[in-house]
């Protein structure tokens, strides 16, 4: 049993008209996005995992409103202090 049937196995009979493939791109997009939130992969990596570009990828952790980069408070003070 894949991943996605399991998951269709567990999960309201109203969401069983969905195809597969929208559902595995939500899935890679969830956890591309999850995984680049937390740090643990960059935004070329994630956008490889979702099969966009990282432009497409960007757009969509802005939609999502994930920062593109992670600043401490000391770094953007630096930075602030750099312009």
């Amino acid at each position: 049993m894949t991943f996605v049937e399991a998951l269709k196995s567990k999960v309201p009979k109203i969401t069983l008209h969905t195809k597969e493939e929208i559902i595995e791109r939500e899935i890679a997009e969830r956890v591309s996005l999850y995984l680049y939130s937390q740090g643990q992969i960059s935004s070329g990596t994630a956008a490889n995992i979702i099969g966009i570009s990282r432009v497409e990828f960007l757009q969509l952790a802005g939609k999502e409103k994930i920062p593109m980069f992670e600043f401490s408070k000391e770094e953007l003070e630096h930075e602030l202090k750099e312009i």
